[in-house]
């Protein structure tokens, strides 16, 4: 048994454990869901807008227009075996990452909470990279249609272990995280991930700033088939520098930082992340988006502006006669920015209907961290980006 099926076993004995020595009540088991039904159309024929970094198609290329971007349905059961102890499983079917709508298990986690102030979860959790990263898939609790993709481009599970510190100073509210565990994905292991998030709200206002490190490896067919060639060529220093830009094996350093304020009859957002792989041929992505709206009744309109940088994408060059190697490099560049305008009605307490429009420019030579990526793409082109969808909870 791997470790994943591992921690998810441990938590769900636990809680069967539990349950077993538990009485009976009507409010000790609670069922829930959130889903969106949404359609995208993207003006960029020749490459598709992906939901996730994984997921080799999306909206594009593909199909001018489709429900694969956002469209997700999930159930979430929620269990109160004592006051103290508490359990979660949440599955969820979606299109990103294994590109189909099989149901997977996203949740499954048990919560101990020691005393008021220190708690520890021990499972399957969301990897907290973000300030968002709890409800990441719940679209019905952002204004947004989709939470900002040049930040938010990883839908991933961690299986393993998370503390929680809780620090009250009068209007002030500290709160310290740190975890350890592995990421399984399709296309990404992490080993050994550990990382500290401190959280403070105060008023209206929430600030967050985390650090994560861990072993990846990142791999697909085509990069096994790149690199396993580069590494039989009768050429030591191509070798060496393939070596250094192979995926497969690399260190990662994610950070990330973020802020809000939300009075109520308006908001401001702001998050920056910088993730490091170099040298490898992900190399260090830095970007950050600002984001505004106000509240007049059941309408939210919003505006937001998001950017990409990326740097360390060293290139073999002339050592690479092949050009193989050079194309990856190339191909990892997804430096860009864009503009969007979104507008949120609540049509009842638990379902609210989204209109949003993106204009994306690729910087020049970027490819814009899109997929399926057909013979007619033009690497720096712009393109717009338009969805409606329908976000509820239950």
């Amino acid at each position: 048994m791997n470790r994943k099926k591992y921690l998810i076993a441990v938590a769900v004995a636990l809680a069967c454990a539990q349950m077993a020595h538990a009485q009976d009540g009507s409010d000790r088991f609670t069922l829930s869901g959130f889903g969106t039904l949404g359609v995208a159309h993207s003006t960029e024929d020749n490459a598709d807008v992906r939901p996730d970094f994984q997921t080799g198609k999306g909206v594009g290329a593909s199909h001018s227009t489709s429900a694969n971007l956002d469209s997700r349905f999930a159930l979430q059961l929620d269990a109160n075996f004592t006051d103290d102890f508490t359990g979660v499983v949440q599955a969820v079917s979606e299109y990103a990452v294994t590109e189909s709508y099989k149901p997977e298990i996203s949740l499954a986690h048990v919560k101990y909470r020691f005393s008021p102030s220190f708690s520890a979860r021990l499972g399957r959790i969301t990897a907290p990279l973000y300030m968002l990263s709890e409800y990441q898939r719940v679209g019905y609790a952002m204004p947004w249609a989709r939470p900002p993709q040049e930040v938010y481009n990883y839908l991933l599970a961690m299986d393993g272990i998370e503390g929680q510190y809780t620090i009250n100073a009068g209007d002030t509210l500290v709160g310290l995280q740190a975890f350890y565990g592995h990421i399984d994905s399709e296309l990404v292991e992490v080993d050994g991930m550990y990382g500290l998030g401190v959280q403070v709200d105060r008023g209206s206002s929430s600030f967050r700033i985390s650090h994560i490190r861990g072993k990846v490896h990142y791999s697909s067919d085509s990069i096994e088939q790149l690199f396993d060639f580069y590494a039989t060529l009768p050429v030591p220093p191509l070798v060496e520098a393939a070596g250094k830009l192979d995926p497969r094996n690399m260190d990662g350093k994610f950070s990330g930082i973020g802020y809000s304020y939300d009075p109520g009859n308006w908001f401001l957002r702001t998050e920056a992340i910088r993730a490091d792989y170099a040298p490898s041929i992900s190399g260090k992505t830095t970007s950050g988006y600002l984001s505004a709206g106000f509240r007049r009744g059941a309408w939210t309109p919003a505006f937001t502006y998001a950017h990409v940088d990326v740097s360390g994408l060293k290139a073999p060059g002339a050592l690479d006669p092949v050009g193989l190697l050079n194309q990856a490099v190339a191909g990892n560049n997804s430096g860009r920015h864009s503009y969007t305008a979104s507008l949120r009605w609540d049509v009842r307490d638990s379902i609210a209907v989204k209109l949003q429009g993106s204009h994306v420019s690729n910087h020049a030579g970027s490819y814009g961290s899109l997929g399926n990526q057909l013979p007619g793409f033009q690497p720096g082109r712009s393109y717009n980006l338009i969805s409606a969808s329908v976000d509820f909870v239950f």
